[in-house]
């Protein structure tokens, strides 16, 4: 029986998530009545389904770990969940928390890039280890693996025993989503490297990412949003982290396809995925390519420019008046997609050609040199 919050198979018998203690069976576990598929609240007694408040989850969880301070209170609309608030820059707070009051995305079908991330054997470590040891073990945890997540303008959707699920892309989107899970993936990694030592005890993440599409539901008062998979993203999703190695960041396909200029990419060939007739390709992440490729067009592709000879022309003009000693400052604006790169890789063709030219010694040819800012560091200045 697989869970529909975090995607763990479970036993036939089971009534709650042996992980993180969602309630699995299709009866309202206050009143037993048989419950139609997807149900929020049970139409018998009214009470909400799998609310993350049923006394028996709790209960389990507490005698399984200690009570940690992240994950044993259930989110409440009253009541804050101040615990997230620490980790997240005053500057994405205010974007989630006016996101939060607008509900805009409410309901709306949205394309996000998922990462889950747990701990590989942190049940055997919490046998070991004194209840009050393991919950502070636990959140600073959490805390190497949240903080990454905010760090690129993800957004926390579950805390789910000692593992996370995050969104990237909703409720804030950006064009670059996948790239950005990816990064907060070997960052979380990378905060792991020295947290054994700082502890005392040996924690190693793994960490499975899938792009695909989810309903987005509201973002709560504790800053977690709401989500109802669609097709089974999410569970391929679960299915990277789960047989990814610990200490690696292991990609699907369809984030592989958007990412792979980006980084250096180890292929894994095909994985067993419970619902699918056969294996599906996998990836796991070695690191960032000293010199990325382009994400978009084609390689080997070329076609010629039309409709942009006036353009062009005064680009032109622009390099033969720096030949002559008068700089300049161009911007090209325009929207996504009408040829803004394209443009300038004509420029820097016909620079390279100009090149060739013997150079004259009072007047050598200038150097082509690129540059490109970064959108996830914006708050500092020339990154």
């Amino acid at each position: 029986m697989t869970c529909s919050n975090c995607q763990t198979d479970n036993r036939d018998s089971a009534r709650f998530c042996k992980r993180c203690g969602f309630w699995l069976l299709p009866d309202c576990p206050f009143c037993n009545t048989p419950l139609p598929e997807a149900a929020l609240f049970c139409d018998h007694c009214g009470r909400p389904i799998n609310a993350f408040a049923i006394p028996p989850t709790q209960r389990h969880v507490a005698s399984q770990t200690g009570v940690s301070d992240l994950r044993s209170r259930p989110p409440s609309p009253q009541a804050p969940f101040p615990a997230l608030h620490q980790f997240i820059p005053s500057d994405l707070l205010a974007k989630l928390e006016q996101s939060r009051r607008s509900g805009a995305m409410e309901g709306e079908r949205r394309i996000v890039t998922m990462l889950f991330c747990d701990i590989k054997g942190s049940t055997e470590a919490a046998q070991h280890l004194d209840p009050e040891v393991w919950t502070e073990l636990i959140n600073a945890a959490f805390e190497q693996m949240i903080r990454p997540v905010y760090d690129y303008e993800g957004t926390v959707a579950r805390l789910m025993g000692d593992g996370i699920l995050a969104f990237f892309g909703a409720p804030l989107a950006h064009e670059d989503d996948p790239q950005r899970a990816v990064l907060a993936g070997l960052d979380i990694l990378k905060g792991f490297q020295s947290f054994g030592a700082q502890h005392g005890t040996p924690v190693v993440p793994r960490i499975g990412i899938n792009t695909g599409l989810v309903v987005v539901g509201a973002v709560g008062s504790d800053l977690r949003m709401e989500y109802t998979a669609m097709g089974d993203a999410i569970n391929l999703a679960a299915r990277m982290e789960q047989t990814a190695l610990p200490g690696t960041v292991q990609v699907a396909e369809e984030t592989y396809r958007l990412v792979a200029p980006l980084f250096e990419m180890e292929a894994l060939g095909g994985i067993e995925v419970k619902g699918r007739l056969e294996p599906v390709r996998a990836w796991r992440v070695l690191g960032s390519k000293l010199q990325p490729g382009r994400l978009r067009g084609f390689d080997g592709l070329s076609a010629p420019v039309v409709g942009r000879q006036r353009e062009i022309g005064l680009l032109t003009q622009a390099v033969a008046d720096l030949r002559a000693g008068r700089g300049q400052v161009i911007t090209l604006i325009g929207e996504a997609g009408l040829g803004k790169s394209r443009l300038v890789a004509e420029v820097k063709a016909m620079w390279e050609a100009g090149q060739a030219i013997p150079d004259v010694p009072q007047n050598p040819w200038p150097r082509w040199c690129e540059s490109q800012g970064i959108s996830y560091d914006t708050s500092n200045p020339y990154v």
